[in-house]
């Protein structure tokens, strides 16, 4: 039994003693029968997770979610095709970023910092976009943008890019596992949804997840490789041929990975969104109660991250705060510079009521001790 820490920043997030004790396995080769057996298993069921092995294909790769990011966006988008990212906060921003670095043919959305996606503005530029003969448009964005808390409205976006024939990939980092998702045809799906090991899906960091429908891959079949690590289609080729990636892939993370799929897969998809939302109720009552506000209205909130606003008042010291609630057993995560100033609590990971409960407690005790009074 490991020391609990409740970690409320954005990931890795807090794991269950099964998934940390899935960490320790006998040493593998990751060639040999029982690892890729153990591999095509994990993939299995990440595709479970949002649409049939008809339709789609699990491509983990080693590394970050941003790893995965590029990897995607370096391998889908052609040199004859349009990508539209649409950015409302800092990881949309990090795919503009992405496509500038691969110097892919991309525009922006820009909705600005905190605020919330304007469909007519990405209606327009899908209209507007100009793929060369024979390309095709991409559009690209963050489900949940974890430097805001705000849940980007997925299904008004998917339906506006499939009516106009563009692939739609999704940044799902902070939301996959949490809420449900679908790669593949019909109503309200997308291409491509990215994610890592750990977040909703409650594994271990290490591992970066791409789920891609067949189509896409397809597509990107035509597209020059810019990477040899990052190559999504010869590495969706590779472990469709052989089970096997190409390169090394962490056992231990894979296993914890499996771990945390089958948790995930006994609690559902909707239970965990559910336990995340009594989660957020519960924290966002106990900070109102303590004078703190939140920086997005509740409408918009995704209920898996709070961005609240930090007190501006001599009292307040976020870097005294994280130390203090970090000595107890709490982590808390600062916010985005640049923007409003603000801090960011997370319910995502093996978390539960009494655990907010008891970072309310510990956070009223300082707050009490920072304004000059004892606490009660």
């Amino acid at each position: 039994m490991t020391d609990r820490r409740v970690l409320l920043n954005p990931g890795p997030a807090t794991t269950s003693e099964a998934v940390k004790r899935a960490l320790v396995i006998p040493d593998v080769c990751p060639r040999e029968a029982e690892f890729v057996e153990l591999y095509a298993d994990v993939r299995a069921r990440l595709v479970d997770l949002c649409g049939t092995a008809d339709e789609a294909v699990a491509v983990p790769l080693p590394g970050n979610g941003t790893t995965a990011l590029e990897a995607l966006l370096g391998r889908v988008v052609g040199d004859g095709d349009r990508l539209l990212v649409v950015d409302n906060g800092d990881y949309g921003a990090r795919l503009a970023a992405i496509a500038a670095a691969l110097r892919l043919p991309h525009a922006v959305v820009a909705c600005g910092w905190g605020q919330p996606v304007d469909l007519v503005d990405v209606e327009r530029a899908l209209e507007a976009a100009r793929p060369a003969p024979g390309g095709a448009v991409h559009l690209a964005f963050v489900h949940h943008e974890t430097s805001t808390g705000e849940l980007n409205p997925l299904a008004a976006l998917a339906a506006l890019a499939r009516g106009r024939g563009a692939f739609v990939l999704v940044d799902a980092m902070s939301s996959f596992g949490a809420r449900p998702l679908r790669v593949g045809p019909g109503p309200g799906a997308v291409d491509a949804v990215v994610s890592s090991s750990n977040k909703c899906v409650q594994g271990m960091a290490g591992l970066g997840l791409v789920v891609a429908a067949r189509p896409l891959l397809a597509h990107a079949a035509g597209v020059r490789p810019r990477s040899v690590a990052l190559d999504l289609v010869a590495e969706a080729r590779a472990l469709e041929a052989t089970g096997q990636s190409r390169f090394t892939v962490p056992p231990q993370v894979a296993s914890a990975l499996r771990a945390a799929l089958v948790e995930l897969e006994c609690e559902g998809v909707a239970g965990r969104q559910a336990r995340y939302e009594r989660c957020h109720g519960r924290l966002l009552a106990g900070l109102g109660r303590l004078g703190f506000e939140p920086l997005l209205p509740e409408a918009r909130q995704s209920r898996i991250l709070l961005a609240v606003r930090a007190p501006v008042a001599p009292w307040f010291d976020f870097e005294r705060l994280h130390d203090a609630l970090l000595a107890r057993g709490f982590t808390i995560y600062p916010g985005k510079p640049g923007h409003a100033p603000c801090f960011r609590l997370s319910v995502l990971g093996d978390l539960h009521e009494p655990d907010i409960d008891a970072f309310l407690g510990a956070l009223g005790e300082w707050v009490e001790r920072a304004r000059g009074r004892p606490p009660c």
